[in-house]
């Protein structure tokens, strides 16, 4: 889960359950690498069969790497692939050492609703040169985001957000999920029918039939956060279909969704604390206090008086839901204290009246939603809801909150608060991966990851036996090609390069 503050009936009955239950098992490979049967065409071969125009991408970077950006038409609903389509697009870098080129390396960047385009231009500064050009490197954005059939719920702002102090604050908090729920089903119909089909099944469907299109056998992927969930998923459904397997930052997929989100409530805090320590330590430059518990006192001070009475940052208001959220997105690499030292001073003086001028952090967390984090948002609505059930019983999620002040006083009313698929006005299609596979794959996870907790990474690793775990000692969420870690990105790069996983599992200390 990255914090970015980023579907039927009647010809399917026509086409029959044959045609449907074929449609949802593994993809055929292309035709050169596994020719169908001459007499019998799959229900998915006019997908497979797409030749992709390849052209500039129209992004400065991409196109100084030379990448090349194309689109392909899938199935909205995979068990009637006759009926409507979406468009899924997606960048290439080739491989530029053909002679000994691996194949190709998926990416997803996490959300759910990142943007995955660009992602490629990270694999280089991470793998090196020689490394990087032996795989041809794919950018796909998954559908509902980006350049493949974006989403827009029309958001007014992100649905996660903190419960508040009390009754008034829950009930607030409650309304704004109704109200995002009411956006989805004003631009997609009372029963939001189009949006059912927007999930992680369906984008590792995507996936697997963009390998087709690109006539491979396999794919090698990396995925961060989110994407840890949606490559376990992808591995699960289509293992054959599987080279090198990289998970950074893990969802475990019996926690998903529910449980997952509300997993980073006392990870917050703990971050927050070991922060707080750094600035009392520093309190001569940023004034936040002279010992951690002051600090924190600070901390909430601004939390509390956010609650009670809103005030300005620059043209915005920050209130009693925006402020502990704005907080915990401050609090997600220990590298990066001092930009959050810096933030929250200025939280300080504008909550004492003063005028500031917000920083590029607090004009995303206070502002109204641009283009893309409307579509984020939408696909993250779409999809956490789409991909399984939430309680309906607004007192179980009021239970929580109230629960989780005594460990997590801050974000425990952020993460265990109610969640938008509460008001969802439908059920999942089809039910979630909820286990692991026996796919050879490696994991990375940081111990004081604030996002997805470092259980989260144990906890995939178990569910996936044949895996291996580095484990990084840090305050980060994102490791490989982001936290900079030698210890780490020579096994991954090592594991990339040969396929070999390391014989066991290992722990890296802070450069």
């Amino acid at each position: 889960m990255t914090m970015t503050m980023t579907r039927a009936g009647a010809r399917a009955a026509v086409a029959g359950a044959l045609a449907a239950a074929a449609a949802f098992a593994v993809l055929p490979g292309p035709a050169r690498a596994s020719a169908p049967n001459e007499s019998t065409e799959h229900p998915l071969q006019r997908f497979t069969e797409q030749s992709p125009r390849w052209e500039k991408c129209g992004h400065k970077e991409l196109d100084k790497a030379g990448a090349r950006c194309a689109t392909i038409k899938v199935p909205l609903d995979y068990r009637d692939p006759e009926g409507r389509t979406l468009t899924i697009g997606f960048s290439r870098i080739k491989a530029k050492d053909t002679a000994r080129r691996i194949g190709l390396l998926m990416h997803n960047s996490g959300g759910p609703g990142g943007i995955s385009l660009d992602m490629p231009l990270m694999d280089e500064p991470a793998m090196g040169k020689k490394l990087a050009a032996r795989f041809d490197l794919i950018g796909m954005d998954p559908r509902g985001v980006g350049r493949s059939s974006p989403l827009h719920c029309r958001t007014s702002t992100h649905w996660l957000r903190s419960a508040g102090y009390d009754g008034a604050g829950f009930r607030a908090h409650a309304r704004t999920q109704r109200e995002l729920v009411r956006g989805c089903q004003r631009a997609y119909g009372r029963k939001v029918p189009y949006l059912r089909h927007f999930t992680t099944r369906n984008t590792a469907r995507d996936m697997d039939l963009l390998r087709a299109v690109l006539g491979e056998r396999k794919t090698s992927y990396f995925g961060i956060s989110y994407g840890t969930y949606l490559g376990a998923a992808y591995a699960k459904m289509f293992p054959s279909r599987v080279d090198r397997l990289l998970l950074d930052s893990a969802i475990d997929p019996r926690r998903w969704h529910v449980q997952s989100f509300r997993d980073p409530d006392v990870a917050n805090e703990r971050v927050l604390d070991a922060w707080a320590a750094w600035a009392a330590r520093r309190h001569a430059t940023y004034g936040l206090g002279r010992t951690a518990a002051k600090v924190r006192a600070t901390v909430e001070g601004i939390a509390r008086q956010a609650a009670r009475e809103p005030f300005r940052v620059g043209p915005y208001t920050a209130d009693g839901q925006k402020v502990p959220l704005a907080l915990a997105a401050l609090l997600s690499d220990d590298r990066e204290f001092a930009n959050t030292a810096k933030n929250v001073r200025l939280l300080r003086d504008a909550a004492r009246g003063r005028d500031v001028e917000p920083t590029e952090e607090l004009r995303y967390a206070f502002g109204p939603p641009d283009d893309e984090s409307d579509v984020q948002n939408s696909l993250q609505l779409a999809l956490i809801c789409g991909d399984g059930a939430a309680p309906r019983d607004l007192s179980w999620y009021r239970r929580n909150v109230e629960e989780s002040r005594a460990r997590a006083p801050l974000f425990g009313p952020v993460f265990n608060a109610t969640s938008p698929c509460a008001f969802w006005p439908n059920e999942p299609v089809e039910a979630p991966v909820r286990t692991g596979n026996d796919v050879p794959g490696l994991i990375v996870q940081a111990t004081g990851d604030p996002r997805t907790t470092y259980a989260n990474g144990v906890g995939l690793h178990r569910e996936m036996p044949r895996s291996r775990l580095i484990t990084l000692k840090a305050q980060v969420h994102g490791v490989y090609g982001m936290y900079g870690n030698a210890c780490v990105d020579r096994q991954v790069n090592a594991y990339l390069n040969t396929g070999r996983l390391p014989k066991k599992n290992t722990t890296c200390e802070k450069d």
